[in-house]
């Protein structure tokens, strides 16, 4: 009796259903994915300054061009708030001092931070990100520096502070968002915003932003570098949008 042939119709028919549904699936969800491109690949600094001026430099054109800035970083970080001074720095360096200074009073910084930044306003952008807009657009002719938290300054979260001001203003501001580089796995740990499929809170845009890109690059970082009898200090840049970049700086 001749053997019948296996019928391979119903499994060719379902792998199909299944490319076709993933082909889907990625044509619907990558345009709400972070799309960023590499400005400054992963280097190693002796220390902030290095980082600080690399940046400057990179960046010296369109700093020149702007007078109106953003930097965000990670509250009670001090390794971010020293590079944020310090990018403050580089970019008055080649502009001239700011004339306003708007720290974002969510930040809880002391009298003594304040004086770092040269603070002339102290605004709760979260709440009155409207008063913020109006001081912003009476002196958009001057040189202006807001500084608040990473999730307030980047444009992956389009209702944050940075959005709506934006908004009222018709101003784009040259923005540097600050986030934490974990070099390993257990680094992740320390991340102050989590990359979470069921975020309530709006930062995850940011955070798996963040750590997508550590996770992409840190297979190739040189741990020796990061652990040696002098250590070196890793970072990267991307843009994130025309004037948006995403600084990483490991710990």
């Amino acid at each position: 009796m001749q053997k019948q042939k296996p019928n391979y119709r119903p499994i060719i028919f379902t792998v199909f259903l299944c490319l076709v549904a993933a082909a889907g699936l990625y044509y619907f969800t990558k345009d709400d994915a972070p799309a960023t491109v590499s400005q400054i690949k992963t280097s190693y600094f002796q220390s902030n300054a290095e980082f600080a001026e690399t940046i400057e430099k990179h960046l010296t054109a369109e700093i020149g061009k702007q007078k109106y800035f953003w930097l965000g970083y990670e509250a009670d970080n001090e390794v971010q708030f020293d590079l944020t001074n310090l990018l403050k720095q580089q970019i008055e360096k080649q502009n001239g001092p700011f004339d306003i200074v708007i720290i974002d009073q969510e930040l809880m910084l002391t009298e003594e931070q304040e004086k770092v930044f040269a603070k002339t306003h102290r605004i709760p952008l979260k709440e009155n990100f409207a008063e913020a807009a109006e001081l912003i657009k009476a002196n958009k002719d001057k040189r202006i520096l807001v500084i608040t938290a990473a999730v307030y300054s980047s444009n992956f979260i389009l209702s944050n502070p940075h959005g709506k001001i934006n908004e009222l203003t018709n101003l784009k501001p040259l923005v540097f968002s600050l986030g934490f580089f974990p070099v390993a796995n257990k680094e992740e740990r320390q991340t102050l915003f989590k990359c979470d499929t069921e975020d309530k809170t709006g930062t995850a845009p940011w955070a798996c932003a963040v750590i997508n890109k550590a996770r992409v690059v840190r297979r190739k970082v040189d741990l020796e570098k990061l652990n040696g009898a002098t250590p070196l200090r890793v970072g990267l840049m991307d843009s994130t949008g025309d004037v948006d970049y995403m600084v990483l700086v490991g710990k």
